[in-house]
């Protein structure tokens, strides 16, 4: 027997102690051979006699007896034929089967020579990689060390600049405000009457330790107003018919600061009230105390009394303050130049006799509402980030006009520069992306972990791990619109088409539930559902936000804004709806009536396409590849 026979034959219980043998034993060891020779000389059972022959029909060996009776008319071949046969085949097979092992043998050192030099190539190109790695770490840290030191140097010119700036500042402030000082203890002596030649007093306030000259003064001439012989009835007794209209005196530019603050009879009228009281305190100008000016002058009473009226708050948009700045920005020379003081001495004595005015109040106007005309109230938004959606693979700076939260912190964009989809995290982290070979990605919509997106012919429906679906529409030969799409609260994608009156239903597996009949054909841009299962939408060309009811049909939603074109819905939990308006950089905010609430004061550049997560977090793509995430 074969080996293969030979083991199978002496594996059973009847046969396990027959004696077997192998023709290789037979081949190789001479012992064997009388066994052949006996197997030669073996008999048939039936007839005695020795087997020469062999049927080939029932593959036995057989005797001349058997050939002639039970074997009749079978195909007789001769034994020794069929043994030769026999070995033959089991040569062939022997050879077959030892070159069968060679070419074995040979795949696998071929394999191993093979994954060797895979390996070595792997190797040498994850060297090459460390290198340039390294090498462009090296490159970028030298760029940024030059441009730290490019831009530390000017840097610290500019602050050492606007640091001695401020000093001279500083010593320019205090210089001014000695002379203002000294300006108003000039005018108060005067008015008291304690100095009849302003350059007498200008030589006795002189220090002697300053760096210039003497100042010196132009020839004045003498001042004969003096404030003690003035009486107060002369100045403030004139009855209201004898008054007159108060004719405007043009007072040349007084380069010094003697008055900082109202006109020359003002400032006579107040230090007068203030002498009169017997305040010490009233001596010192406002300015000099840091008060504020001034705004009523004394009334007359009924026997001629000097009384103070009651002041009246009026917001005056020149102040002391504004009047202090412009002194201080000139000059310490010009600020001691009096030259024209003797004009303004005579205009103060031609002025002091004439009566008092009442300032008129002029009236406060309330704050302005949402609901003033031409008026639209600013929403504070306390929280915002802007988050860039280009990554690294790029190829072309994104386009991305829709954007939907898929999760409750992750949220995907379709680029169609790119033909990609890409997830973000809240915090700006690239999750993943996926390609879209035929995608126009203009519009998007998040259900359950399914990212519908638009194509050409339809809409994806696509996973991080699959693109299991495809909705087919029949639709124009040139599309110009893109196919609106939006989740439901019922977890269900809603897609819209220009060629059809109607809004389609389908699963987030792609299956089509039912139909919402529009009415009549539109180019919807934009789509929401609010909490009550009403849609909102935008459309092209158009101004006014529509609002669909299954059973009651289209309605105008709001009017819109002058000028303005209306993008991106998206509605909120207590149902405010939010337009983003891509002229204006706009997103206006609607109560559920759709009454105008106001406009938040985040500007997107060209806002797109908007989305709103349960936690009430608004996402708003713009028209630069950016996504700006605010709590509102």
């Amino acid at each position: 027997l074969c080996l293969a026979c030979a083991g199978r034959h002496c594996g059973t219980t009847v046969t396990k102690r027959h004696k077997v043998v192998t023709l290789d034993d037979v081949r190789v060891d001479p012992q064997h051979r009388p066994e052949l020779r006996k197997l030669y000389e073996s008999k048939c059972i039936s007839h005695n006699e020795k087997l020469r022959k062999f049927c080939s029909k029932c593959e036995t060996p057989v005797c001349s007896e058997c050939e002639h009776s039970d074997h009749k008319k079978h195909t007789i071949k001769p034994l020794d034929d069929v043994v030769e046969e026999v070995q033959n085949n089991l040569s062939n097979a022997l050879e077959m089967y030892k070159d069968l092992e060679e070419c074995d043998g040979e795949s696998d050192m071929q394999m191993a020579k093979r994954f060797q030099e895979v390996t070595n190539k792997e190797k040498t190109l994850l060297q090459i990689v460390h290198s340039a790695r390294e090498r462009l770490i090296q490159e970028i840290q030298q760029q940024a060390t030059a441009a730290e030191l490019a831009i530390s140097q000017p840097f610290e010119a500019v602050k050492m600049l606007l640091s001695e700036s401020m000093e001279l500042e500083k010593k320019r402030s205090e210089s001014t405000q000695k002379s203002r000082l000294f300006c108003e203890k000039l005018q108060q002596e005067g008015l008291n009457g304690e100095c009849l030649h302003f350059r007498d007093l200008l030589q006795r306030v002189k220090k002697g330790d300053r760096k210039r000259a003497q100042l010196e003064f132009p020839p004045m001439p003498e001042i004969n107003v003096k404030v003690n012989e003035l009486s107060l009835p002369k100045i403030f007794s004139v009855s209201v018919s004898e008054q007159r209209p108060v004719s405007p005196v043009e007072i040349p530019r007084v380069r010094s600061p003697v008055v900082t603050t109202g006109s020359v009879n003002e400032r006579l009228q107040e230090n007068l009230w203030s002498r009169q009281r017997g305040n010490d305190a009233e001596h010192i100008p406002p300015e000099a105390r840091g008060d504020k000016p001034k705004t009523d002058f004394p009334q007359r009473g009924a026997e001629g009394d000097v009384y103070q009226s009651h002041p009246q708050e009026v917001e005056f948009e020149g102040s002391a303050d504004e009047d202090s700045d412009v002194e201080e920005t000139e000059d310490e020379d010009d600020l001691l130049d009096t030259s024209d003081n003797d004009q303004m001495s005579n205009d103060a004595e031609n002025n002091a006799i004439r009566p008092p005015f009442n300032v008129p109040v002029v009236p406060r106007k309330s704050a302005k509402t949402v609901d003033d005309e031409d008026i639209i109230a600013t929403l504070n938004v306390n929280v915002h980030r802007t988050i860039p959606l280009s990554i690294q693979i790029d190829q072309t700076p994104p386009e991305i006009f829709d954007i939907s939260w898929l999760t409750d912190t992750e949220f995907a964009v379709g680029d169609k520069a790119n033909q990609r989809i890409k997830v973000f995290g809240d915090d700006g982290t690239f999750l993943w992306q996926k390609d879209i070979q035929e995608g126009l990605i203009e519009r998007i919509a998040c259900v359950d972990g399914v990212v519908a997106s638009d194509f050409p012919s339809g809409v994806h429906l696509d996973t991080r791990h699959d693109s299991f679906q495809k909705i087919y529409y029949q639709c124009t030969v040139k599309r110009t619109n893109p196919y609106p799409i939006a989740k439901t609260n019922g977890k269900e994608v809603i897609i819209g088409n220009a060629d059809f009156p109607e809004l389609r239903c389908y699963t987030k597996n792609g299956k089509r539930i039912r139909y919402l009949s529009l009415g009549k054909k539109l180019k919807i841009n934009y789509i929401a559902q609010d909490e009550n299962k009403a849609f909102l939408f935008t459309e092209k060309d158009s101004t006014i936000v529509k609002k669909f009811q299954e059973g009651q049909g289209i309605s105008k939603f709001f009017e819109g804004l002058p000028g303005w074109v209306p993008e991106g819905v998206a509605t909120d939990s207590e149902n405010n709806v939010y337009v983003s308006d891509s002229a204006s950089s706009d997103i206006v905010k609607l109560s559920p009536q759709g009454k105008l609430l106001g406009v938040l004061g985040v500007h997107p550049t060209s806002p797109r396409g908007m989305s709103i997560s349960r936690q009430n977090q608004l996402l708003v793509c713009d028209g630069e590849g950016r996504a700006w995430l605010m709590h509102i």
